[in-house]
């Protein structure tokens, strides 16, 4: 991790911990090093900082285009890694930027449904993370985030606030024809399936 990247982690894992009770769980499947997607359930803009405070190794993500309209919040984001992303139009930049990460070694946090779940239940997958993990051979370790927007009730300790990773699914363990949007979506669902065991993990525990 780069040193501003390492400070402001450990800073606000303290923060998440002390404020919050913030919890993580099977921080082990993530891999210390080369390619991994991130896949996680979307529920509130502070998903990405609290997913990413649970990954042990610095992370990218993409975020929608909007967020970089304001100068200082955009030049903020992009000191943490933010990728801008065009949601209305498939943006081809942004998928190659990710790609070429990915294949840099790098890990990238994505969200299959591709917009977050206003009332916190998870959504049909889109095929973007089995695309980009075909492209790259890169493992994606399912992850599910609870409380991002109940902050308010994790404080007063009426909610939790953690993220449960998964086991990594490798793309080419699913079966079909790699260069097709049936295969990609396929890979997407396996995806989503393994988030809503975390998820059922973290009401069994609750």
């Amino acid at each position: 991790m780069r040193l501003h990247y390492r400070l402001s982690w450990l800073l606000l894992n303290l923060l998440a911990k002390v404020l919050f009770g913030f919890r993580v769980f099977g921080r082990e499947a993530i891999p210390r090093n080369g390619p991994v997607i991130i896949a996680s359930n979307h529920v509130s803009y502070c998903d990405p900082p609290i997913v990413g405070s649970g990954v042990p190794r610095e992370v990218y993500f993409l975020a929608k285009e909007e967020l970089f309209k304001n100068r200082l919040f955009g030049w903020l984001i992009r000191q943490y890694n933010a990728i801008p992303l065009r949601r209305s139009v498939g943006d081809i930049g942004a998928v190659k930027r990710a790609v070429q990460l990915l294949r840099q070694g790098k890990a990238v946090i994505m969200f299959p449904e591709g917009t977050r779940s206003l009332s916190g239940k998870l959504l049909k997958p889109k095929p973007g993370v089995g695309m980009i993990a075909t492209l790259t051979s890169a493992p994606i370790v399912p992850a599910y985030v609870y409380g991002t927007n109940r902050l308010f009730e994790a404080l007063l300790r009426k909610s939790k606030l953690e993220v449960r990773f998964g086991r990594a699914i490798h793309p080419d363990s699913i079966e079909g024809d790699r260069d097709s949007r049936k295969h990609y979506l396929a890979i997407t669902k396996e995806v989503m399936r393994r988030i809503a065991q975390l998820a059922e993990a973290s009401r069994q525990a609750s």
